[in-house]
């Protein structure tokens, strides 16, 4: 968990979809900004929105993966971080 990052918000743009910087994404990754660009042209970036339902309604759950390295951030329906998670995945996804 990264105390910078929970309580820090993360931006909408206008058509309400949560926008995270290249800087920002390129930063927790431990990348420069051309090295994530160059990684992203060659499709090894992904990334994934889930929005809650039930008692998780108004919340998000934003996920970026890079090789075996996945981040994980719970936000709210104002863009405020709740919870980030980094961690290093098993080719099924799962935690090690």
């Amino acid at each position: 968990m990264s105390a910078q990052e929970i309580g820090t918000f993360i931006e909408r743009n206008a058509n309400g979809q949560f926008e995270i910087g290249a800087e920002r994404l390129a930063r927790r990754f431990g990348l420069g900004v051309g090295d994530l660009r160059a990684m992203t042209a060659r499709g090894q970036v992904r990334s994934s929105v889930e929005r809650g339902d039930g008692e998780d309604a108004g919340r998000w759950r934003l996920s970026f993966r890079i090789g075996n390295r996945r981040w994980r951030l719970s936000v709210r329906e104002d863009g405020m971080i709740e919870d980030d998670e980094f961690n290093i995945v098993t080719s099924g996804g799962r935690s090690l």
